[in-house]
């Protein structure tokens, strides 16, 4: 049989088929070798890298805290950090059990890191030196030591809710720490060395050194000796009193700079980890709380300021104010007095100060508690500041104006009402408080300075006046300093619940706010403590916490005593004579 012939226009279609599949094919490999060699070159070159590199960071060491005389507060020691190369080492549970007696915790945890699968595995960070240069003269295989630091607070509980601490990796957690970290941590190094896939060197394979760039000194305005002090006197109230908690502040109310602030419970940074949450806060920034009396001393100077009477201007005061079907009262109960201004503020009186707020009016008077800055904050140089609460005067109820005048239905930190007690002290402007005096090394970084006036000198001076007489004549005269003539104001205020409206019964806030010397005023001090048991009185648990930090603080910084009236010699040569006089 004859074969059958192909078609010849059949076998030129096949060829042409089979030539665009093969042009195909040679144009996709064409278009993925461009694809590798041009577009994706830098991206498969950097996985190479990374494959056949190590890179080790070198922490930087922390920049050291200083109080303002130069004490060291927070510093970080040498230490070293020890690591492993799991791919070099032979005998995993051998060197964990060599690990485990030099360094102390459980084998297993060791082996667990040396059988990493990862070409670099922490064992130890943060060791002694002693202790590091021990593993490292065992001469371990794949074990290696880079330098290292370690965060330590050589005061213990000396500032701790203010200083703040660190974590593993050297970064700020909390209180300055936090704030400054940008400044105190620096720049990590790192160590880049070329290896193959098992970890081990490469000959001549490429190693760069990048030396870390260690983090900045800082300053405080905190002066160590007055913290003890403060921090002490603290203590010894919350403890005499059986209280919840306490807090204090110690500042120079004409520039804002904080010489102390404390708080009880507290902690120890250097083992933050076994203390209470709760101890870290710092509550003169963090809390808040009605300040009862004391705000009669703002309501006091807002209506000098006003121009709506002075200190001596005099009030028929009766026993009891009722006000939108409210019944304000005394402390204590009194019959009617006729009592100036000054009075007012010496005495305590809640219907008094009601009187003086209602003047006022309500616009005004929220106005006055805006300039004092009760409705910010402060702008202090610490992370987590609070503000109190001060409604608007749209949503204040017919009974607001017969409350808020004695420190009811408003809230604040005892920062801020230390910020307002400044602007008495220093003849009206309203400071920015902080902790901040300067970095050495970048003197061009300091915290703001800056001032706003709030109230006219004259009424800052005639208010200091009334708060001196509260302290010589009135309900604070366990805040008295011998040889100092000290102005200030008690408070005693209920406690907010939590669980619903109205006040907690039997919780109160004792507080004492004040400055001396009266006639230049160079230290200030809040005092809060929280729930006292036994008694609750500002004039009886606060002030006595006041006049022993007051007291030292005067004494330490060497501020002369109040000078005593000058006499001339005529004046004692007449005095003499009445003296003889029959």
């Amino acid at each position: 049989m004859a074969k059958r012939k192909r078609p010849a226009g059949l076998s030129r279609e096949r060829h042409t088929l089979v030539l665009l599949i093969m042009l195909a094919a040679l144009l996709a490999v064409g278009v993925r070798l461009v694809y590798l060699q041009a577009y994706a070159a830098p991206m498969y070159a950097e996985r190479a890298q990374n494959q056949r590199t190590r890179d080790i960071e070198i922490a930087p060491k922390r920049g050291t805290i200083f109080d303002r005389d130069g004490e060291p507060l927070a510093v970080s020691r040498e230490a070293r950090t020890i690591y492993a190369s799991p791919r070099l080492v032979e005998d995993a549970t051998a060197t964990a059990e060599v690990l485990s007696i030099v360094l102390g915790g459980e084998v297993s945890d060791y082996v667990e890191r040396l059988r990493s699968d990862k070409g670099f595995a922490y064992i130890s960070r943060k060791v002694d030196p002693e202790r590091a240069e021990a593993v490292e003269e065992l001469r371990l295989k794949g074990i290696g030591l880079l330098k290292d630091s370690r965060r330590t607070y050589p005061s213990g509980e000396l500032a701790a809710q203010v200083l703040g601490f660190t974590g593993i990796d050297d970064e700020g957690l909390s209180g300055l720490e936090l704030h400054y970290d940008s400044l105190l941590a620096g720049e990590p190094g790192f160590v880049l060395a070329e290896r193959d896939p098992f970890g081990r060197p490469i000959p001549g394979g490429v190693m760069h050194t990048e030396e870390p760039v260690d983090g900045s000194d800082i300053v405080l305005t905190i002066d160590r000796d007055v913290q003890y002090v403060a921090q002490l006197e603290l203590q010894t109230a919350v403890e005499k009193w059986q209280a919840a908690a306490g807090s204090i502040v110690v500042m120079d109310p004409a520039s804002g700079e904080i010489l102390a602030m404390a708080s009880v419970p507290g902690f120890n940074p250097n083992r933050f980890a076994d203390a209470d949450s709760s101890a870290y806060r710092n509550r003169s920034i963090t809390d808040v709380y009605e300040p009862g009396s004391t705000l009669k001393a703002i309501t006091g100077v807002s209506v000098i300021d006003a121009g709506l009477y002075d200190s001596h201007s005099m009030f028929e005061i009766p026993p009891t104010l009722k006000v939108a079907g409210r019944t304000i009262k005394e402390a204590h109960p009194r019959p009617t007095v006729n009592w100036s201004l000054t009075e007012i503020v010496t005495n305590s009186s809640n219907v008094g100060s009601v009187i003086l707020g209602m003047a006022l009016g309500e616009q005004q008077l929220y106005d006055y508690l805006d300039r004092f800055g009760f409705t910010e904050k402060t702008g202090v140089d610490f992370p987590g500041e609070a503000v109190g609460h001060v409604p608007p005067v749209d949503s204040w109820s017919a009974t607001s104006i017969a409350n808020i005048p004695f420190g009811q239905g408003v809230s604040m930190t005892p920062l801020q009402l230390a910020r307002a007690f400044s602007a008495i002290a220093n003849g009206g402007e309203l400071v920015k408080p902080h902790f901040l005096l300067e970095v050495p090394e970048e003197p061009h970084v300091r915290a703001s300075r800056q001032k706003r006036r709030a109230i006219s000198e004259e009424a800052a001076e005639a208010m200091c006046e009334a708060l001196k007489a509260a302290v010589s004549e009135g309900t604070g005269s366990a805040a008295a300093v011998e040889g100092y003539e000290v102005a200030g104001k008690t408070g005693t205020a209920q406690k907010a619940r939590t669980d619903g409206r109205g006040y907690a019964p039997g919780k109160y806030v004792a507080s004492f706010s004040g400055f001396l010397p009266a006639e230049d005023p160079r230290v200030l001090v809040v005092v809060m403590i929280d729930e006292p048991k036994g008694a609750i009185y500002g004039g009886v648990v606060a002030a006595p916490v006041f006049s022993e930090v007051a007291r030292f603080t005067v004494s330490h910084l060497r501020i002369p005593p109040t000078a005593l009236p000058a006499f001339s010699e005529s004046d004692v040569v007449t005095a003499t004579a009445e003296q003889d006089t029959p």
